[in-house]
């Protein structure tokens, strides 16, 4: 099977295991029972940001992506979730991403690597796990839809490679070329707190605008995420082509110095 094939094949995975995030069930009367909302979804982010790695006496700051996934995908998978009873929800999420080596620019080195100048080739490879667990009470409640004020934990543990092609400048005879490689891991817990909702379109409620909104801080310096497009309803099935974003920002030392997510996905979230 080729590379381009086994990507489809990943993508497809992931779109028929994922379970819904921003179209979940409306918020109902404060003695009903739970509701629950799942079904498959298509996230399709691009993946970019700056990595710092800490080698023999110095570091390297290198970008990391943007990456292709029909190029650099090897594998992919996303399951999310959400179940209200009343005024109250709570509502999971978890994703894994692993791509493969990927053409990249070193921004600053020093130490093992020397001076810029002296990288005849580097790449980057990249490998996410995130999780997000958050419950939320709804605040606001009218006709034109409702608004949930939100709070949570968000962990990201992320593994990333960096492979150069060293000239004479590192210790080689003249003319020579050494390999390099460097791999690093760093685990991210950070707290958010934020908003959700939908606003309707239509006087009936079929169609109506999902949103999502939160910020947070923990082991990131700051983080934030955040959502929306449009949606259409039906009694059991839920219909929406949506926007998502998600950043990371870090400090010092740290493995991850920028991280972003952005991408369209595609829902069809079955309600219960």
């Amino acid at each position: 099977m080729t590379r381009r094939s086994k990507c489809i094949a990943a993508l497809t995975t992931a779109a028929i295991s994922g379970l819904a995030f921003a179209t979940d069930a409306p918020p109902g009367d404060a003695g009903a029972q739970w509701q629950f909302a799942a079904g498959p979804y298509l996230w399709l982010p691009t993946v970019s940001g700056t990595l710092r790695f800490s080698l023999p006496g110095g570091g390297a700051d290198a970008s990391s992506g943007p990456y292709n996934y029909l190029q650099n995908l090897r594998f992919a998978l996303m399951l999310q979730g959400d179940a209200r009873k009343g005024d109250w929800s709570v509502f999971a999420d978890a994703i894994y991403l692993n791509f493969g080596r990927h053409d990249s620019s070193v921004n600053s080195t020093s130490g093992v690597l020397g001076t810029r100048e002296t990288q005849k080739d580097v790449q980057t490879s990249f490998a996410g796990t995130l999780v997000q667990l958050g419950g939320g009470r709804t605040v606001v409640r009218q006709g034109w839809g409702y608004i949930d004020a939100i709070a949570g934990l968000r962990y990201l543990g992320v593994k990333a490679t960096l492979d150069a092609a060293l000239g004479a400048t590192a210790g080689s005879r003249p003319g020579a070329t050494t390999n390099f490689h460097v791999g690093q891991m760093q685990n991210i817990f950070d707290g958010f707190a934020g908003v959700r909702g939908r606003a309707t379109l239509t006087t009936d409620g079929a169609w109506y605008i999902p949103f999502y909104l939160d910020v947070g801080t923990g082991t990131s310096k700051f983080t934030w995420q955040a959502l929306t497009g449009v949606a259409y309803a039906t009694k059991r099935v839920d219909f929406g082509v949506l926007y998502r974003y998600l950043a990371f920002y870090g400090s010092g030392d740290q493995l991850v110095q920028t991280l972003r997510f952005s991408g369209p996905s595609v829902n069809v979230t079955f309600k219960f």
